[in-house]
């Protein structure tokens, strides 16, 4: 396949999988149906990466580029930004994840750099590497939740605890459920592993952790307690914004 057509059935899949929910529910029948409907589009760009690096280096960056056209074509800031919010949970949830699982030695290192093209293209919207088995497992074990669950390991609390099921609950029954709760969640599932990293490195790790469950996790449960959902999200979201700044970009 020519490599112009092989970018333009690349984006008649990003934009499929645009209209996919991120949810635990549906995510794996989702993927699996994207695999088995476009295996031979995944078999014919892993042949394509693996054929040269320059191919690589085109298929790779396409899609990136074409988000970054689309979003050029948004005059307000604010929709502009609403729509990356769209596309950025597209592509950790799905279109990186997807690209991963092609027929290749070399997937995962494409995925990769669809990534660093997408950051070095957006730095304003950056995201993270994503892995298709690393979510569904997530999924599956009821552990896709990096914070929470790295504060309640912590304090030796188990992964059945009382407080990650509350969280969590929370997480996909009520944050999922409106378009602002999935922001905080896909900003949440962007920069979480990292910061969970970079805290494990510090001999304070500990002592960081007990603060975020005081001053963040603990209030958080109260709230869901007391019917106060809406509450809890704006400290949810609060604990977010502060880990960002002060984990990421201190």
């Amino acid at each position: 396949m020519e490599i112009k057509a092989l970018q333009s059935e690349l984006e008649e899949l990003y934009r499929l999988t645009m209209v996919y929910e991120f949810h635990k529910t549906t995510y794996e029948q989702h993927m699996e149906s994207l695999k088995e409907r476009y295996a031979g589009l995944l078999q014919e760009t892993a042949r394509a990466c693996d054929e040269s690096e320059e191919i690589m280096e085109a298929v790779a960056g396409h899609i990136p580029e074409y988000v970054f056209k689309e979003l050029g074509r948004e005059p307000s800031k604010r929709k502009r930004d609403m729509k990356a919010l769209d596309h950025k949970m597209n592509m950790v949830s799905f279109f990186v994840p997807l690209m991963g699982e092609m027929p290749s030695e070399n997937a995962k290192a494409v995925s990769g750099r669809i990534v660093e093209f997408w950051n070095t293209k957006m730095p304003e919207y950056k995201i993270g590497h994503s892995d298709y088995d690393k979510i569904r497992n997530g999924f599956r074990k009821g552990t896709f939740c990096y914070i929470t669950t790295a504060v309640c390991e912590s304090l030796n609390k188990p992964d059945g605890c009382y407080e990650l099921t509350t969280l969590r609950a929370y997480r996909d029954e009520y944050l999922m459920s409106s378009e602002s709760g999935k922001e905080i969640v896909e900003e949440y599932y962007n920069i979480a592993p990292t910061i969970v990293k970079r805290i494990g490195r510090r001999e304070d790790a500990g002592a960081i952790y007990k603060g975020i469950w005081e001053q963040y996790l603990r209030p958080c449960i109260r709230l869901i307690e007391e019917g106060r959902k809406e509450e809890c999200k704006d400290r949810y979201s609060e604990m977010v914004r502060t880990l960002e700044k002060e984990y990421l970009y201190s």
